[in-house]
């Protein structure tokens, strides 16, 4: 597993690793290692795949003594805008649920277009609040 997100995260461009995690990445086996440590109750994190390759993993972390939980995605470059990220939040959203998370909370680039439209498609009416160009909002499960 490890070599597989390490091969996504090594496929992605510049601006795809800046949109998910808002800096490259100075420490990808720490980033690697922190997609993969789940316990199916507090972190989880779920995967698209294509030919033995994984291609998306969208994770949440459950906020420390809090029913909500900080959601990530990322999809690599040739497979975005077609769907994965919805379906992996939808899949992602179901888990959740079932651990008593009622929420995914959310920071996102107010110049990136691609999550904004996955966040209105997934909660229409999602606000956000904006401060120095990063959006904060919250997604009711």
């Amino acid at each position: 597993d490890h070599e597989l997100v390490a091969r996504l995260f090594g496929r992605l461009s510049a601006e795809s690793v800046y949109r998910r995690f808002f800096s490259p990445i100075s420490r990808p086996d720490q980033l690697i290692a922190s997609v993969l440590r789940t316990d199916h109750h507090d972190r989880e994190a779920v995967a698209a795949t294509d030919r033995g390759e994984v291609v998306a993993v969208a994770q949440y972390v459950r906020l420390a003594g809090s029913r909500e939980a900080d959601l990530a995605i990322v999809v690599a470059d040739e497979w975005q805008r077609q769907g994965i990220g919805t379906r992996l939040v939808a899949a992602l959203a179901e888990r959740a649920r079932a651990e008593g998370i009622t929420a995914f909370a959310v920071d996102i680039q107010g110049d990136n277009f691609g999550a904004l439209r996955l966040l209105k498609r997934v909660t229409p009416d999602i606000h956000l609040a904006f401060s120095g160009g990063v959006g904060e909002g919250r997604i009711p499960l």
